[in-house]
């Protein structure tokens, strides 16, 4: 006997800012549409030149461990290009996973998309904590 419930939804919308690109999800970030965020970011490396990179995650309901693989994806791969990426409006959730995982402090965050871009555009590419430090691993070994 088959098990259903309702299915996951999200929606994911990108936006330019500036210099920055703001991309807003709304919804459950899970197995079934994490593809959604990993296929509207693939069209943000592809396309864009862009130095900020905005999640905007207030409206995100739900996040299992799938969805928590995208954003470390994104967080690597704008590491690797140079693209300071700032989550905001995590709560819920998303802080409650992010805490567990030890992830809290990895991802750069402020509580909206406007402290988010005047943050960034005060302080320019973020810097890891400490010289010696790197990418998402090393960051994450500092707790």
């Amino acid at each position: 006997m088959a098990v259903s419930g309702p299915r996951s939804t999200l929606k994911v919308a990108s936006v330019a800012r500036g210099d920055a690109l703001v991309v807003r999800m709304q919804g459950d970030l899970d197995a079934v549409t994490a593809h959604l965020l990993r296929e509207e970011l693939r069209q943000v490396w592809e396309s864009s030149r862009t130095s900020v990179l905005v999640i905007d995650v207030a409206e995100v309901m739900f996040c299992d461990s799938r969805g928590l693989s995208e954003l470390i994806s994104a967080l690597q791969r704008g590491q690797a290009a140079n693209v300071r990426l700032i989550l905001t409006g995590v709560q819920g959730v998303l802080r409650r996973v992010l805490t567990i995982t030890g992830l809290r402090n990895v991802f750069e965050q402020h509580p909206t998309v406007e402290e988010a871009l005047a943050g960034a555009s005060d302080a320019g590419p973020r810097q890891p904590r400490g010289p010696e430090m790197g990418g998402l691993y090393e960051i994450a070994g500092d707790r």
